[in-house]
């Protein structure tokens, strides 16, 4: 058999931004350096690697101002882009844009139509991930899937941090729309805000570049593997993160955080001590919530016999 040509289209650095739960610690979503990422992803087999930040390419910039042009690197993006038809944002990877296209694509994310339109005439290859991400919406929820519908044509089907629900509900989407006629392609990334499951979930063709493996994508001559999560593997992602931000303020070599604000990040850390079982509760509690939500949607969609 040939071999497969491989890339985890979903992956996180340090440049991603910071948590939206307690917000006054200013914990980093993700505390991996670029190189790490790329070493990592190496090691787990990937031929291509890439980097998904949110709303920002600083850590593909650093990758790529540090060894020039990369073969085997390609310039990535999770971009937060708003709905306003629906009052709802959704996530969007961009793949091979550059400084001046990402400056636009910042300005454009307020709305996501237009946002959309500006990818489309510069033949860039986005997607949707994680389809229903935040959506609560069941009264618009067929409204919803109608539009993604007309708006992409990639969607990311297995996502490493998604429950088994989640992803097959999206697959069979997918199914319904090439039933209709309409050619659709799907993608995998592991979604990983730490090194530990990177490279877990991915995307692969029989490409031998990066050129034709994108080409591949686009016209849906691709696969994809990986394992869906549960409550064990989304516990530990978050106590990764969290555990990373400890010696990010007890470093002094860090100059993260002024004198006076390492002093209060550590008696407001110090204070949060007791409370670190929290993300295994919290992801117990997302899990239960997301199998609801999904299974809803599904028996709106489908029926009572839904998968």
């Amino acid at each position: 058999m040939s071999k497969l040509y491989k890339a985890d289209l979903h992956c996180h650095s340090r440049y991603s931004g910071h948590v939206k739960h307690l917000r006054f610690l200013h914990a980093r979503d993700c505390y991996s350096k670029p190189i790490d990422v790329y070493r990592r992803a190496k090691e787990r087999g990937m031929d291509l690697v890439t980097i998904t930040d949110h709303n920002s390419i600083d850590g593909c910039k650093e990758l790529l101002n540090r060894f020039g042009d990369m073969p085997d690197f390609l310039v990535g993006e999770e971009v937060t882009a708003r709905l306003p038809r629906f009052e709802h944002e959704i996530h969007v990877a961009v793949y091979g844009h550059n400084e001046e296209q990402h400056q636009e694509i910042q300005r454009l994310r307020d709305n996501a139509e237009e946002l959309v339109a500006y990818l489309r005439q510069g033949n860039l290859l986005y997607v949707l991930n994680h389809f229903f991400h935040d959506f609560w919406n069941a009264a618009k929820v067929g409204d919803f899937i109608d539009r993604m519908a007309e708006l992409f044509n990639v969607f990311e089907v297995r996502n490493g941090t998604l429950q088994r629900e989640h992803n097959t509900l999206i697959a069979t989407l997918l199914e319904r729309f090439r039933s209709r006629g309409r050619p659709v392609s799907a993608v995998a990334g592991s979604d990983s805000h730490t090194l530990r499951r990177i490279g877990r979930s991915y995307t692969a063709s029989l490409a031998s570049n990066r050129e034709e493996f994108l080409a591949d994508i686009r016209a849906g001559r691709n696969r994809v593997f990986g394992p869906h999560c549960n409550h064990l593997s989304l516990a530990a992602d978050i106590y990764g993160v969290v555990l990373r931000y400890y010696p990010a303020v007890f470093s002094l070599h860090n100059g993260e955080f002024s004198p006076t604000s390492r002093i209060q990040k550590f008696f407001l850390s110090v204070a949060c001590a007791p409370f670190l079982f929290t993300p295994y509760v919290a992801a117990v509690k997302h899990m239960r919530t997301e199998r609801q939500r999904m299974k809803r949607f599904s028996t709106l969609l489908f029926g009572s016999h839904s998968t």
